[in-house]
């Protein structure tokens, strides 16, 4: 089924009705948005060999690991006065405020897990945030309830859309994790030219995998002066459906309360990066 043939498939929109998401989506829609230009997410692959992180100095680094996580590390070796450790779910921030040599730190991941890390910091270091994934043969190994969704033949565009939507914007206490569906790479810049008239910016967010599909989310924010109707058509890359959330029409560019800004849910039968190597030639 290719949803494009015809129209939006707006399969999110119902779908994010059953979750009490409204307050949080809105809060992330409320605050200010800037779009970096041509800054890279530094993919890793969990390969058991601890993971090497540079922070620079007065500058929040953010990674991103597979699951929710517990983070430890040797506090008196890194004092509040030299680290700041934030951990809101699935993402650590990190802010150096000293520089410092190498420290072994771990993140216990939600099956059991421990992502080994060796951190340090310098003020030559970049900010660009950090993606752990796991290995594909391990992307399935976890050992946490799944809610239903451990079986690849109960995946499809609606399971797969309704997780996304879930781990962007549902409350902590509703999460479900899945051992299916799984974080995957983008492997791309912060802003991709997704709309054929450059009529918007996209920002992709986060990637997964489910089976035989992959669903991507994108930060959309109009760049025009006047109000935006979104179409489906003037999207490049080869995609299987779409949704958005929480305005199919964006306000004109600069409009308060981030009135122009929505979040696009995309699947493809590629990863995020193939699917959309059309647009970069």
């Amino acid at each position: 089924m290719n949803c494009f043939s015809k129209a939006w498939c707006y399969i999110g929109i119902a779908l994010m009705a059953s979750y009490s998401i409204a307050n949080t989506a809105q809060a992330a829609l409320n605050s200010p948005v800037t779009l970096p230009h041509q800054t890279h997410d530094e993919h890793i692959v969990w390969r058991r060999a601890p993971i090497n992180i540079t922070l620079p100095l007065g500058k929040e680094r953010f990674v991103t690991f597979p699951s929710e996580v517990q983070f430890g590390y040797n506090i008196q070796a890194l004092p509040s006065s030299v680290l700041r450790v934030e951990n809101d779910n699935r993402t650590v921030y990190l802010l150096a405020k000293q520089p410092f040599s190498t420290q072994r730190v771990e993140a216990k991941l939600a099956n059991g897990d421990i992502i080994l890390m060796d951190i340090q910091a310098n003020k030559h270091a970049d900010d660009d945030p950090v993606d752990i994934v796991l290995p594909q043969a391990n992307r399935t190994s976890g050992h946490h309830h799944t809610h239903g969704l451990d079986n690849t033949t109960n995946i499809n565009y609606v399971t797969l859309m309704r997780y996304a939507i879930q781990q962007l914007y549902a409350p902590k206490r509703l999460l479900k994790h899945s051992n299916t569906i799984t974080r995957f790479p983008m492997e791309t810049t912060h802003v991709v030219p997704l709309f054929l008239d450059g009529s918007a910016a996209a920002m992709p967010l986060a990637s997964w995998r489910g089976g035989d599909w992959y669903v991507t989310a994108l930060l959309i924010k109009n760049l025009l002066p006047q109000a935006l109707p979104l179409d489906p058509r003037l999207l490049c890359g080869d995609w299987k459906a779409a949704s958005v959330y929480p305005q199919t029409t964006l306000a004109p560019h600069g409009t308060p309360i981030n009135r122009d800004t929505t979040t696009l849910f995309v699947i493809s039968t590629k990863p995020f990066a193939d699917a959309m190597q059309v647009c970069l030639h």
